[in-house]
């Protein structure tokens, strides 16, 4: 899970506001243990010289209290290919958390190794700037951060205060001869969780065996390629 998708941190800075120097050099971050929100996203992709473009959005439930987050996707990608799923992380238990993927009316279930990943900005990563949006007594300040990751580079930028995510811009090569290119926007963030039942398991997938795996779990464009291409 729409409001106008948000621009990622590179063109924001162009369009709302101007690269600023901050007092002190922001530091990596985490946002808080509970929030959720609408990512809406925008890509275009050359898989071994055919292009693609990918937009849609997801709306996410993220729980690091409790071990829980849920997505809901709703993405197209050319040529004719809709990506519509439920995903349901649950690391509730003891042991292996589970990754739940329904789809219509088939679900899938996948052991995952370890325990849920707070989301953080990496302690590898660069600040690069800082920036705001808005205007006058109206301005929200944002840090902007450069990752490498996977043979991939990202820009992401969060608010000074309470590290909330903004935007991101995700480019470079997932395999030889498959490269993307992803502007990624956060809108609509509000902390906590609103209604807990959201990461209620589905009756479908109860009585469905789990598999273990090292999952995808990306959606659009670079969830659907390295689907496409894992071994």
């Amino acid at each position: 899970m729409m409001a106008t998708l948000l621009h990622a941190a590179a063109l924001t800075i162009c369009f709302f506001g101007i690269a600023i120097s901050a007092p002190t050099t922001p530091v990596p971050c985490c946002t808080p243990d509970q929030w959720e929100g609408v990512m809406g996203l925008i890509a275009g992709y050359v898989d071994h010289k055919t292009p693609g473009i990918e937009k849609g959005y997801v709306s996410l439930s993220y729980d690091y209290t409790h071990g829980l987050m849920e997505l809901c996707q709703h993405i197209s990608i050319t040529p004719g290919i809709r990506d519509d799923r439920r995903v349901i992380f649950d690391y509730s238990h003891q042991g292996n958390g589970k990754m739940y993927t329904i789809k219509g009316k088939t679900c899938t279930v996948v052991d995952l190794p370890g325990k849920m990943r707070q989301q953080c900005i990496p302690d590898n990563a660069t600040y690069t700037g800082s920036f705001f949006m808005g205007s006058g007594n109206n301005t929200l300040l944002a840090n902007l951060f450069s990752i490498t990751t996977q043979g991939l580079k990202a820009e992401v930028s969060m608010t000074s205060k309470d590290c909330i995510p903004v935007g991101e811009t995700i480019y470079g090569t997932i395999i030889e001869g498959v490269a993307i290119l992803e502007t990624v926007g956060f809108v609509n963030i509000t902390t906590g969780i609103k209604d807990p039942s959201i990461f209620d398991i589905p009756s479908i997938c109860k009585t469905v065996d789990a598999k273990f795996q090292m999952p995808v779990v990306l959606g659009g464009a670079i969830g659907h390629l390295m689907e496409k291409y894992k071994k």
